[in-house]
């Protein structure tokens, strides 16, 4: 493994992973993709908002409100600042990509879409960015166009450019697949959206802890990540918008805070991106997001996913070793492995290991549609972490081939 990178000194922020489980097994959490395990200096800043300065913010003419208010303010600057956005008034806290999607579709959508209008949509995406999207299918009349696939289940290059047309408004697209580990080229994605005047939202819900991203670079209409996808607490997240957009779209939430001016004829709404953080926010959950970009500036994420990539290709090996396995796709380095055990039920593989003191993800993966595409009820998924090791692997891949042997299915004896 990469002297650069120490897994170990990464791993030593996480106190979970140090702890036993009830059963005195110890943990092995490769269950990464559904949330990430939590640094002391972000479970200590939350702490510190509950037991120091709890109130609310934007609102409060005293030292505690004015401190949360500075807090919460703060982790939009350290977030625009850590993801090379320019203006600080583009990032829109959420509760998580779910809610980011559900803006654009409710606020860009109902703006700016009518009847026959397209959306080019991947086809693994999540549940979250289909469902709105059919939504709207049914009462604005848009139509949604599934990009077809290339044989490692990303986006088919050749194949979208071909798609637009003058009615393409917007693609919306994963970064990485939540399934099977794709990386999709969106710098080249996004280059091609707006050569044919469409705009692009991306769902970065999966790369954030393992890529730095630049959005400026980027150039992307929209992007949208949880918070607690990438080390900080559940309930935070972000939307960036492009400013130009935001001003023009419509508030998804209505109610305090977002509006300067109500009257019983009509009102006035805040500018972004106030006009979409509606009543009180998770002001503790947003000054924890913020502590996360702070952890997340002291790692070198070059060589942390560079040592992701490694731990894949090792992963990778060590499961194709495995009788019986059957592994979906090619993990681009993404440290996403999904797979099943001939003739045992995913859920019983993810019972199994959990016994174990394993932690994976068992079943469609909010991604039914990718289902379908590989002919499957669902999958078993590992999902990997910077501070995850070589050793947990071995662990979890003996547990894999213990498994495979217990629940091996029985020849049937033939009659006599």
């Amino acid at each position: 493994m990469l002297r650069k990178f120490s897994p170990e000194k990464f791993r030593s922020h996480f106190p979970i992973l140090s702890k036993p489980l009830r059963s005195g097994k110890e943990l092995i959490f490769f269950d990464n993709l559904a949330t990430t395990q939590k640094p002391q200096c972000v479970i200590d800043k939350i702490s510190e908002f509950y037991s120091t300065y709890n109130s609310n913010v934007h609102r409060g003419m005293y030292e505690f409100s004015e401190m949360a208010t500075n807090g919460y303010e703060q982790t939009r600057t350290s977030l625009a600042s850590y993801l090379c956005v320019k203006d600080p008034r583009e990032i829109v806290f959420v509760r998580g990509t779910t809610e980011a999607i559900n803006i654009v579709a409710h606020g860009f959508g109902r703006r700016f879409l009518i009847a026959s209008d397209e959306i080019l949509i991947g086809a693994v995406e999540h549940h979250a960015n289909y469902l709105p999207w059919q939504i709207l299918e049914r009462e604005i009349g848009i139509r949604r166009r599934i990009i077809p696939l290339d044989e490692n289940h990303c986006i088919d290059i050749g194949k979208y450019e071909k798609m637009f047309s003058d009615r393409t408004k917007l693609v919306a697209i994963q970064h990485i697949n939540n399934v099977v580990g794709g990386v999709n080229d969106i710098e080249k994605l996004v280059k091609i959206a707006h050569k044919n005047g469409a705009k692009i939202l991306i769902d970065g819900a999966s790369s954030l802890a393992s890529k730095k991203i630049n959005i400026s670079k980027l150039d992307c209409d929209f992007f949208a990540c949880s918070g607690h996808k990438c080390f900080g607490p559940m309930g935070s997240g972000f939307l960036f918008g492009k400013y130009g957009l935001l001003m023009e779209m419509l508030p998804y939430n209505v109610g305090g805070n977002m509006v300067n001016t109500v009257r019983f004829e009509e009102s006035i709404f805040k500018m972004p991106p106030d006009k979409f953080e509606a009543g009180t926010p998770d002001v503790a959950a947003v000054i924890g997001f913020g502590e996360a970009i702070k952890f997340l500036e002291t790692v070198d994420m070059p060589s942390a996913q560079a040592y992701l990539g490694e731990l894949t290709s090792y992963l990778g090996k060590k499961l194709a070793q495995i009788s019986g396995i059957t592994i979906y796709g090619k993990p681009a380095k993404s440290g996403i492995f999904s797979f099943n055990l001939e003739g045992i039920h995913a859920h019983d593989v993810a019972t199994y290991l959990g016994n174990e003191g394993i932690a994976v993800r068992a079943g469609t993966h909010c991604a039914q549609p990718m289902m379908q595409i590989l002919n499957v009820p669902g999958t078993v998924r590992i999902s990997l972490c910077p501070y995850n090791t070589a050793k947990e692997i071995d662990i979890a891949v003996a547990a894999l081939g213990a498994c495979a042997t217990t629940f091996k299915p029985k020849p049937r004896l033939g009659r006599n």
